[in-house]
């Protein structure tokens, strides 16, 4: 009896009519080559070209906002009123900024002479609105006097200039007090120092019509100087 033939049976339980093993198992899948990367120069030069420019960018734009400008800073105090002077000024440098608005030192001489708007002070930056122009002393329709007071007659308190006073008349060659003129308002604009016997000048801005009453009572010595509250 003759003995059964054998057949090949793969593992999925189907016959493999393409197989040429006889062993049964499923050759290896053919390994395919790995594919071959492709170079572009260009785009590699493209690409450091960006960073380059992105640098250069980010070193032009830390640069610029560093600018420095040289700009008029107060040396000194310069009271309301008085003149601008060359020691007055010193030269500073500072990082540009759209929110400050000082007077760039190339424009000194610009305002050599011109008097102070406002009180400056040592340490700040001079700008256009710290600086009178076009504005004469004493201005149209004011008058500025001397007023020659006595100690007593003024403040212990050392008076300064844009300061709001009232000078009042005073003593024997005035009228009695029902007809006596009424004191009469003014800013100081300097204070003079003391004299050997303690007495100051004090020129004050006054309106033009009172100018010549005080002038009067200065020249007989009975004017008192009264400081009041405002600037």
């Amino acid at each position: 009896m003759a003995s059964p033939s054998t057949i090949d049976i793969p593992v999925d339980g189907h016959a493999d009519p393409g197989s040429s093993n006889g062993s049964g198992r499923i050759p290896p899948a053919p390994t395919l080559p790995a594919p071959k990367r492709r170079r572009r120069p260009l785009l590699i030069a493209a690409g450091a070209l960006l960073v380059v420019l992105g640098a250069l960018g980010a070193y032009a734009l830390a640069a610029s906002s560093a600018q420095r400008i040289a700009v008029i800073g107060m040396a000194s105090d310069v009271a309301w009123g008085q003149p601008i002077t060359a020691a007055d000024l010193t030269e500073v440098e500072i990082v540009a900024d759209p929110g400050l608005r000082p007077i760039r030192w190339s424009n000194e001489a610009s305002v050599l002479g011109k008097r102070a708007a406002a009180d400056l002070h040592a340490g700040g930056l001079l700008t256009d609105e710290d600086v009178m122009t076009g504005q004469q002393v004493p201005p149209p329709g004011k008058a500025l006097v001397g007023v020659a007071a006595k100690p007593g007659l003024l403040p212990a308190t050392d008076l300064t200039p844009g300061e709001r006073v009232l000078l009042v008349p005073t003593g024997e060659n005035t009228p009695q007090a029902g007809s006596r003129p009424a004191p009469v308002s003014g800013v100081v604009f300097t204070v003079g120092a003391p004299d050997a016997a303690g007495a100051r000048t004090v020129d004050v801005l006054v309106d033009q019509p009172n100018a010549a009453a005080v002038a009067s009572w200065s020249a007989a010595g009975s004017v008192a100087i009264v400081l009041i509250a405002g600037r």
